[in-house]
């Protein structure tokens, strides 16, 4: 046995069961090698990055379990029990220029993972569902309007069904640009219902609230 492979076995293994999903996942502590990827999840702005960093950090720290296949909302509290294991249950942040710790254990869930069928009219239906990690990566970036489009699979058409997946991500949005007014709402209240993590800060304000797809890790 190699070097290598005997450092390898030497790491302590750890459980636990992802929140939405209800899958338990085996992982091990970070390494040396994934500082990079932490830094990027913990300071960086840009979403879709730090988004991009955290699928690497997870694929090298997990066996067993396709990343893709999580919402955003198991893939932060996956990240967040790794952390809790390999450095410590603190977490530093910022928020209006204050300076503030939170411990992990403090860091809540909320929300499942669904699907939905919105009617437009008698004759054409949208169907939605919860967007994964492959959906996720494949998006501009990470705000609202991204992820609706991220959540439509499916349109029917007076009983004929069109996938989203086969549209070129031009017509894609030439189509969702030519949908009902009266869609938006319910487009915006399904994705108020997404599974998240959510956390209450005590700050010199009063206690506030900071929630969203990886909003409490660069909170400012």
């Amino acid at each position: 046995m190699d070097l290598f492979n005997s450092l390898e076995n030497l790491l302590p293994k750890y459980e636990t069961v992802l929140p939405f999903s209800k899958e338990k996942v085996s992982f091990t502590p970070f390494r040396v090698k994934d500082a990079k990827n932490i830094s990027i999840i913990l300071q960086e702005d840009n979403k879709k990055l730090a988004l991009t960093s955290l699928v690497d950090l997870l694929n090298t720290n997990i066996k067993g379990t396709n990343i893709m296949n999580l919402c955003i909302g198991d893939a932060e509290y996956l990240f967040l029990q790794i952390r809790s294991k390999s450095v410590d249950e603190r977490l530093n942040l910022i928020y209006n220029k204050e300076k503030l710790q939170v411990f992990i254990s403090d860091i809540k869930t909320r929300n499942s993972i669904t699907s939905e069928t919105i009617q437009l009219t008698d004759d054409v239906n949208i169907m939605v569902e919860t967007p994964t990690i492959q959906d996720l990566l494949k998006l501009n970036t990470l705000e609202k309007d991204e992820l609706i489009k991220a959540s439509i699979k499916k349109i029917s058409v007076g009983g004929e069904i069109y996938y989203v997946n086969k549209f070129v991500t031009e017509n894609l949005q030439k189509l969702i640009d030519n949908l009902p007014m009266t869609v938006l709402p319910k487009l915006d209240e399904f994705i108020l219902k997404q599974p998240e993590l959510f956390v209450t800060l005590q700050t010199q304000e009063g206690d506030k609230e900071v929630s969203g797809f990886l909003s409490f890790f660069t909170c400012r």
